[in-house]
This record gives C-alpha cells, structure tokens and sequence, in this order.
C-alpha cells in the first residue's frame, strides 16, 4: 500500500513568529530551515514513506523539498488545513492508500522513529501523535487518506479524536517524546540547546546516525525502545 506523508510549511518570513523575542528574523529562518532538513531527512530515509509532499506558498521551501527529493507543491489555499486538503488530494491522485501528515519542526524525528509509527498504523485507521500538552497534533495517519479532515490548530488533537469516532474510526493514540517534543516557544529551544543540539551547524552533518539527537534525544528513544511511547486503541 503506497504510503505518502505531508509537511505543511508557511512562509519562512512568517515562521516561528512567537520566538521573535529570542531570535531575529534570520535566526528564526535558519531555525526553521534546520527543523525541516530533520524532518525532511527522516522521511526520505523512512523505508515505509513512497513519496513526500511539502506544500507550501514559499519558493525558497519548494526548493529545499527537491534538495530532499520530496514534491514541492505551491499552496493555493487559505491556512494550514487547506493546505494539507490541497497535498491530501494530490495524494489521492497518486494512488496513496496512507497518509502521514507530520508537522515540520519536530527536532528529535529520525527515520526510526518514522518507520514505528507507521508500523502503529497497521491495524487501525487513525493514528495520533499529540504534542507535549496533548491539546495539539504532531503527527496524524490516515488510512485511507481522507477517513477524516485535517483540523490542524489549537485544541486539534481532541477535535482530530472527536471526528475519527464520530465515523466510528479504530484510532491509536500514539504518545511519543520524540512526535510530542516541538519548537514553539524560548523555552522549547532552550530545552533543545541544553541538550547540545547545534541547530546552526551545516546541513551536511544533520540527519547523522546512529542518533545525534542530543542527550534529551537519545534517553527518549531509549526509552521507546523498552516501550516508553505509549499505545491505546479505540
């Protein structure tokens, strides 16, 4: 079954806004650029990923989604909902029969990590990977693509739970350190740096193996590995 995942991603002058206090603009962006070159990277390495999407309404993204091999796909709608309805349809078109849509700054993804939460996804039809608070959504598959829409946003994981069993979906909560860990805030980046991730070193040492996730990176996937992301079905 062709499996095709998303990353939605706005435009780098807009990016990250709520760091704006702690970095500037050029900051923000390399930031941004770091994220996606992780993100990116885990899912071209994924063997359970056929194709990736990056869409987006920045030229500059479309460009790193080809250094990736991923398709760059100009947004042409309104938010990050329409967006990932916009590469979600184009998916469909390419016969996928799962859909990742993973959002683009998750620090501590590897192709790993990608690879168990697709295994996650075998039996049921609805994955979720919240944030940290749970109130947010990580990481969503979708099997098949459209079992239910895209409502990305504040409050999204309970709104994405509250669709799936509405249609009487089979939904695995997935809870992971390394999906629930993202950049929002000062604090989620000091988080990162004390854990010694360098996110302005060159692109060409990002995505390193075995692990180059920092000391926070590498305890969580240890403690994945016996058994500490967390999994209830519906």
């Amino acid at each position: 079954m062709t499996a095709v995942a998303i990353v939605p991603v706005q435009h780098l002058a807009q990016a990250k806004s709520r760091l704006a206090g702690r970095l500037t603009p050029a900051e923000r962006r390399a930031l941004v650029v770091y994220l996606l070159d992780v993100v990116l990277g885990a899912l071209r390495g994924s063997a359970s990923i056929d194709r990736t999407i990056v869409v987006t309404p920045d030229p500059d993204v479309l460009g790193l989604a080809a250094r990736h091999g991923a398709v760059g796909l100009r947004e042409n709608g309104d938010g990050l909902n329409a967006a990932i309805t916009q590469a979600r349809e184009a998916a469909i078109r390419w016969g996928a029969g799962t859909l990742l849509v993973m959002l683009g700054d998750l620090p501590l993804v590897r192709l790993k990590d990608v690879d168990e939460l697709l295994r996650a996804a075998e039996a049921v039809d609805v994955v979720l990977a919240p944030d940290r608070q749970q109130r947010g959504t990580n990481a969503l598959v979708l099997r098949p693509p459209d079992a239910v829409e895209p409502v990305f946003g504040p409050g999204s994981y309970p709104a994405h739970q509250a669709a799936a069993r509405s249609r009487g979906l089979r939904i695995r909560e997935y809870r992971s350190p390394v999906f629930a860990f993202d950049i929002d805030i000062a604090a989620d980046l000091d988080e990162l740096e004390r854990d010694g991730v360098n996110w302005m070193e060159p692109v060409g040492r990002r995505n390193a193996e075995p692990d180059d996730r920092g000391r926070a990176g590498q305890e969580s996937h240890g403690a994945e590995r016996q058994g500490g992301h967390r999994s209830s079905v519906d």
